[in-house]
């Protein structure tokens, strides 16, 4: 006879930005509210924990122990002490081998703390591996290990995980040949879910680097026909073997974005990350050039289409879209990557 599962609340990081993208995929795919917060979304879920490998925009993996509150003073700890006792480890590992196989036996301690506390990062660590030991029989470290317990103290409060992935779920395995600069798998994959791609639809991307975009495009969902180019012979070779290794169907060809080799509105979807500055001089872009480049991917796109471009955060892309885009809709999306600013743009072509 089946037993009812007892939720169990997860915390999946994402880059900053994108937190609203990531609960919103948590909805669609797990059917799960999630709650959002800086980098990361927490979301209780009774389900086959599996289903957590099938994120796409999420980072790493953890299981939320506990919340509690225990101060600022070296003696509150006590209350931090009384909580590890409890620590659920055999269902840490019980997740652990559903996701990852069989775990190493040690524990790692990292320990994050934000606020004005009389105890210091020593003083956490050394009761953690003290309380572990006691109570577990567990060897505790300071070197990373697979099963990572994190202390997170954020002024009077803390925060008890366990790590499920010892690598994220954004390093994908088709990812054999990296092109310089290539758009992150989770930026690719947010970008995708917000150009929202319809099952018979056909989607373009016109720089595709090492193909991160379409490969993402193509494991979202069975789309009509996926369209993928560049100028530069060795970034396509680059793509053609990732999509290989992704099983991707993406049909690759070389051209030069300023004038695509398609008709006038044969696409219902836009995806890329277009060179952030020319290609040839490696100098910024000239306004009006990088107006051409936004011109000729528009003039691709159906009326009714949507396209997501993402930009470093600079004036560029609203001056030139106001010179060429004429009545186009355009939302903004602030995220951070690789410690820079960036903006997601979704334009919608209206009818």
């Amino acid at each position: 006879m089946d037993t009812e599962r007892t939720p169990v609340t997860y915390v999946a990081t994402c880059l900053y930005g994108l937190e609203a993208v990531l609960a919103a995929e948590v909805k669609d795919r797990l059917g799960a509210q999630a709650e959002r917060n800086w980098c990361e979304v927490a979301f209780a879920f009774d389900g086959d924990a599996v289903l957590l490998k099938e994120l796409r925009v999420a980072g790493n993996l953890f299981l939320e122990f506990d919340r509690v509150r225990i101060g600022r003073t070296v003696p509150e700890l006590r209350v931090l002490a009384s909580r590890l006792r409890l620590l659920p480890v055999d269902l840490w590992e019980e997740h652990w081998r559903q996701l990852q196989g069989a775990p190493d036996g040690d524990i790692s301690v990292s320990v994050r703390r934000k606020g004005d506390h009389t105890f210091t990062y020593a003083d956490v660590e050394e009761l953690a591996a003290d309380v572990l030991l006691s109570a577990t029989g567990r060897k505790v470290t300071l070197d990373p290990r697979p099963l990572e317990l994190r202390v997170d103290i954020h002024e009077d409060w803390c925060r008890l995980m366990g790590r499920l992935t010892p690598v994220p779920l954004s390093e994908r395995p088709y990812r054999r040949y990296r092109s310089p600069g290539e758009t992150d798998p989770a930026l690719a994959a947010a970008m995708v879910r917000l150009a929202r791609p319809e099952q018979d639809g056909v989607f373009l991307d016109p720089f595709c680097g090492g193909g991160t975009i379409p490969i993402e495009r193509a494991l979202a969902g069975p789309p009509a026909r996926i369209a993928a180019g560049e100028i530069n012979p060795k970034r396509l070779g680059w793509a053609t073997g990732n999509a290989e290794a992704a099983r991707a169907p993406v049909l690759f060809g070389q051209w030069d974005a300023f004038a695509l080799p398609f008709r006038s509105m044969c696409f219902t979807r836009i995806v890329a990350s277009p060179p952030q500055s020319n290609p040839v001089s490696g100098r910024p872009w000239r306004r009006d050039k990088f107006g051409r480049l936004l011109a000729e991917s528009l003039r691709v796109l159906q009326y009714g289409g949507r396209m997501v471009w993402l930009m470093l955060r600079s004036p560029l892309f609203k001056g030139a879209l106001k010179r060429v885009g004429g009545s186009v809709k355009v939302k903004q999306l602030a995220c951070s990557w690789k410690g820079k600013a960036w903006t997601i743009y979704t334009i919608e072509k209206p009818l």
